[in-house]
């Protein structure tokens, strides 16, 4: 198994450039811990947050500032929403981007993001058709990024004239791909493709093993190997000396935030992946601890806790610790994450998803 941090950023309002600052410290810090990758959410503004939540819109910026501060770890948008803008923007923004990181450590995360449709009105797209626009969007994409000649566009949602898409990706055919999705098509295209799979912290573990399996086949069935491997999975992850030293540390600032996202519609996740018996719109840390949605205390208690999870869900490449968070404080989020590499990833960096996909019931 490999390891990585999620910056899935939520930071309660001073101004976007200590929130970047802190979301860097993190990145630097996992980097010299030997984490692997530094998936960064791409966040957009909402009218719960005006003023009181910093957002990130734009991931590719602090990437290529951590690339400067940082050595080997390897770093993509979790994910980017290319059906909002025009794939030709994205496509050279995204070429710059792996030519000013370098050395193949550019990812090209790509969904449809929070089923918000804020951001598609925003922009005078439409948000039901959003997920046939990122597929025309992917494609378009792909084109600018290995076309050798000026090229014409006609699709659906998309249209250019002479289209020049320079740079290209700085090694052929393009750098690699990740998504998250919970449309089938979109998952065994990912299979098919060899694209990363990301799964969500909220995903409980029948869903990904679900989604794992339809993944599986279509790698299989495109002649791919050790297609599990290919798959991450984000969880909430907290490191202390005890269960109770954790669930203190993280109870004040996880409600604070639980307060906006249920504003946002999360309690509809929550109730659809989770039953712990919520009776209306509101949900506290204490809650969704004891439903085991964070991984919390000492390291023995989280390795054991993690690799139960593990193999609930099936199996999986590499593991996603959630970051980006106004958590406690910087001395124990960094305290956190140099305990989990310590102590609890050693105690699963073997565990390697060997098993075939589940047979689909006639």
């Amino acid at each position: 198994m490999e390891f990585g941090i999620f910056s899935n950023g939520f930071r309660p309002h001073s101004t976007a450039a200590q929130a970047y600052g802190e979301d860097l410290s993190e990145i630097v810090l996992a980097d010299q811990l030997g984490f692997r990758y530094a998936y960064i959410s791409e966040h957009h503004g909402e009218p719960v947050y005006i003023d009181k939540v910093d957002t990130l819109p734009v991931p590719e910026l602090l990437m290529c500032k951590a690339a400067a501060l940082t050595r080997e770890i390897r770093m993509g948008a979790a994910v980017k929403l290319i059906h909002l803008a025009h794939p030709v923007d994205t496509a050279i923004q995204a070429a710059v981007t792996d030519h000013v990181i370098g050395g193949s450590r550019f990812i090209f995360g790509f969904g449809s993001g929070f089923p918000n449709p804020l951001f598609t009105g925003e922009r005078g797209l439409s948000h039901t058709d959003r997920h046939e626009r990122l597929r025309e969007s992917l494609d378009l994409i792909l084109r600018c990024w290995t076309a050798k000649e000026p090229f014409d566009w006609d699709g659906k949602y998309w249209h250019g004239k002479g289209i020049v898409a320079t740079p290209q990706p700085l090694v052929a055919p393009h750098m690699p791909l990740a998504t998250a999705t919970d449309t089938e098509a979109m998952i065994d295209l990912a299979g098919a493709r060899g694209y990363t799979q990301l799964m969500a912290q909220l995903e409980p573990a029948a869903s990904i093993r679900r989604k794992g399996d339809r993944y599986a086949r279509a790698a299989k069935a495109a002649g791919r190997s050790a297609p599990l491997s290919n798959i991450a999975v984000a969880r909430y992850v907290w490191l202390a000396d005890s269960r109770r030293e954790a669930m203190d540390d993280l109870r004040a600032d996880i409600n604070d935030e639980l307060g906006y996202q249920m504003k946002r519609g999360l309690i509809r996740l929550i109730k659809s992946n989770y039953d712990i018996g919520l009776k209306g719109d509101e949900v506290t840390f204490d809650q969704l601890a004891e439903a085991g949605i964070y991984y919390l205390g000492d390291p023995d208690t989280v390795a054991r806790q993690l690799r139960e999870f593990y193999d609930a869900a099936g199996g999986f490449g590499t593991l996603l610790i959630v970051t980006g968070k106004k958590w406690a404080t910087r001395e124990k989020v960094f305290r956190s994450m140099r305990m989990f590499m310590e102590h609890v990833a050693p105690k699963l960096a073997s565990l390697r998803p060997v098993r075939d996909p589940d047979v689909v019931a006639a």
